[in-house]
């Protein structure tokens, strides 16, 4: 599972980023969320940054306050939130790769989600 991300490949990788951004910003849930971000490519090279570096065994980490995401960064995420988000990636990812490598990214994604500080 250490190089993950280089198994994958970086156009898998993308794919995958890219569906699960579009399928994000067309959710009801997140719709006001959607109108306080303007710009979601700074969005897009985040998460891929950050999955690219964690799925190769690297640490990688998120700046405070993105610098669009302020507003965001101040609301904690509940746990039903980040079920939604967490079921969408998931189903992102499903939808872009082999299911033996989804199924070692889906792993790291709950890895990941056991460290969130979640609001109830």
């Amino acid at each position: 599972m250490q190089a993950l991300a280089s198994t994958i490949g970086y156009g898998r990788l993308q794919a995958v980023i890219d569906d699960f951004v579009d399928t994000l910003k067309q959710h009801p849930w997140f719709a006001v969320i959607n109108a306080r971000i303007p710009e979601f490519e700074t969005l897009r090279r985040t998460l891929l940054a950050f999955w690219y570096a964690v799925l190769d065994g690297e640490s990688y980490r998120l700046p405070p306050a993105l610098p669009h995401f302020q507003a965001i960064d101040d609301h904690p995420v509940s746990k039903c939130e980040w079920r939604t988000v967490n079921a969408l990636f998931a189903e992102s990812i499903d939808r872009h790769l082999p299911p033996h490598l989804a199924a070692s990214w889906r792993q790291r994604l709950d890895l990941v989600s056991q460290s969130l500080p979640l609001n109830g």
